[in-house]
């Protein structure tokens, strides 16, 4: 007889560090069997781990890690030929759901399993050099079977000063140690969870209860707005390029980059630039490979104009949602800048214009055949904080978040 498990988060698969997490959790005994048959399950356990990946030519592992299974350790990447070590950051107690239990053909039973995310320095990340990876992993074993792991993958991002959000009083669905069925009540006044530090040693940290939600992005919404504009006098060696206006500089995921060039005092002719939103990937010092690289660019979003007879110009740069914020860990620091790159007039010249008496009048000019021009590049950098799961959650529903697996026992 088949036993079907069932996993379905309640809200998706995007949420912030702090937050609770609550997953549906079902096993289905096959209808199709005769009623004599019957299956045991040993146990169904539950918990969420962050497990970080890094490439052995850019990065040294930590001091002692707590280095995966094998089939997970030293995996390698078969598109790139990189060799990956892969070891466990942080981790959650196992909860145990489900013990001894029999299931007849054609039985149901359900059971919500409900966590704290754990507070981290390291956000869901994609880098070059280094990844994190969150997961809900449950263990399932039918009696007298080898115990079957399910991962449902994670995208999780990191408040700043999670400490001076406020905590919620834990409305919501009992999270009871021993994982039983779903009843109204509230979440306990103290969750635990267990991180690796360096030193290979596991440290229990206790946990006053999930971060609410509404406040935090209350929280982020002050960090972010709009105060005085910036404005920023740009010089080169050639002389004034001119002013750039940005209305800040701390944005959130998913929001636009406005910025405006003022170009009527300057003494440089800029003919055109180009404006790139880029992720600068800084591997710590210590967990450099000797002769390795310090960082690595990714550059996301792109906008350009040309300029030569403008006086003004405006740009749109958006933040997309899928990246992750700026943030640094142990290992690596992530950190994000506006690149401009300005293509300037190396010899002054003078754009003769003929004036037209009147608006109904039209004349042709020609541009100067050959310009001589030098490129040169200014980065401004920016600060990137995360958003509302729920706005990440519809970029992420094609990239395998859908939050939920099915699987035969």
């Amino acid at each position: 007889m088949m036993v079907d498990l069932i996993a379905s988060l309640t809200r998706g698969a995007i949420y912030v560090s702090g937050e609770g997490l609550r997953c549906r959790v079902a096993l289905l005994a096959s209808s199709l069997s005769t009623p004599v048959e019957k299956r045991t399950i040993a146990f169904v356990s539950g918990h969420i781990h962050c497990q970080c990946s890094v490439e052995d030519t850019k990065v040294l592992l930590p001091i002692k890690p707590l280095i995966e299974p094998p089939e997970a350790a030293g995996r390698r990447n078969s598109s790139t030929g990189t060799e990956l070590n892969t070891f466990t950051v942080i981790s959650t107690i196992p909860k145990i759901l489900v013990g001894n239990l029999t299931l007849r053909p054609g039985e149901e039973f359900n059971v919500l399993y409900s966590e704290v995310i754990p507070k981290s320095t390291c956000p869901s990340f994609r880098g070059l050099a280094v990844r994190y990876s969150w997961k809900l992993a449950f263990h399932c074993q039918v009696l007298g079977q080898a115990t079957t792991v399910i991962h449902i993958p994670l995208w999780i991002m990191i408040l700043p000063e999670v400490e001076k959000v406020l905590l919620s009083n834990g409305d919501g669905i009992r999270r009871a140690s021993n994982g039983d069925s779903a009843v109204d009540g509230k979440l306990p006044e103290e969750l635990t969870f267990r991180e690796h530090n360096a030193d290979g040693e596991d440290e229990v940290f206790v946990h006053n209860g999930p971060v609410n939600l509404e406040s935090a992005l209350q929280s982020l919404d002050e960090l972010t707005k709009k105060r005085n504009p910036k404005i920023f006098n740009i010089d080169c060696q050639f002389g004034k390029l001119g002013k750039l206006t940005l209305s800040k500089t701390k944005f959130r995921l998913g929001e636009e980059i406005y910025g405006k060039f003022d170009f009527t005092d300057k003494n440089v002719t800029c003919i055109q630039y180009l404006v790139s939103l880029i992720g600068d990937e800084h591997i710590c010092e210590d967990h450099r490979k000797p002769k390795g690289v310090a960082f690595s660019e990714n550059i996301v979003s792109r906008a350009n104009d040309f300029c030569l007879c403008l006086q003004q110009s405006n740009f749109s740069l958006p933040i997309p949602l899928h990246i992750t914020h700026s943030f640094s860990s142990e290992i690596i620091e992530l950190k994000w800048k506006l690149r401009f790159e300005f293509v300037l007039s190396t010899e002054a010249f003078h754009l003769d214009v003929p004036q037209v008496a009147n608006e109904q009048q039209s004349v042709l000019w020609r541009a100067p055949v050959r310009i001589p021009v030098e490129t040169i590049a200014w980065n401004l950098p920016l600060d990137i904080y995360p958003t509302d799961p729920v706005q990440v959650h519809s970029v992420h529903l094609r990239d395998s978040l859908g939050g939920e697996v099915k699987v035969q026992l």
